[in-house]
């Protein structure tokens, strides 16, 4: 359940990501995931969930809501910003409950969406 705090940081999150992914403003992490016991590169977990595009994912993330989001956390990778919060979701997309991690980074002065998990999820 997501404190008071937490509820305030997505509002903020969703309408900010909002913002950045019109701009183009967002990067998608090109990772591995363990999925039901096998690893698979993030082209073919958004293949399995039914997109086709990569691009789609963020059509997605723009329909995001503050119901589907289920923890608020800092990120605590060592090669990442220590500063940031991770933003994790849950949605149903094509009849599959996805998982979606999102953050948000600043380079150069300039605000971007990350995208670190879009894969079907693992929870129950």
């Amino acid at each position: 359940m997501l404190t008071t705090l937490d509820k305030a940081a997505l509002k903020y999150f969703l309408k900010t990501s909002k913002d950045l992914i019109k701009r183009r403003k967002r990067i998608i992490v090109p990772r591995d995931y363990m999925i039901n016991g096998k690893i698979i590169n993030y082209k073919q977990a958004i293949i399995d969930i039914g997109i086709v595009r990569r691009d789609d994912i963020w059509n997605y993330v723009l329909d995001l809501k503050e119901s589907e989001c289920i923890d608020v956390s800092e990120d605590h990778d060592h090669k990442r910003d220590f500063n940031s919060e991770m933003f994790e979701f849950i949605k149903n997309i094509n009849g599959k409950d996805v998982y979606i991690k999102l953050t948000l980074r600043t380079s150069n002065n300039n605000d971007i969406l990350v995208c670190l998990s879009f894969h079907e999820s693992n929870r129950n």
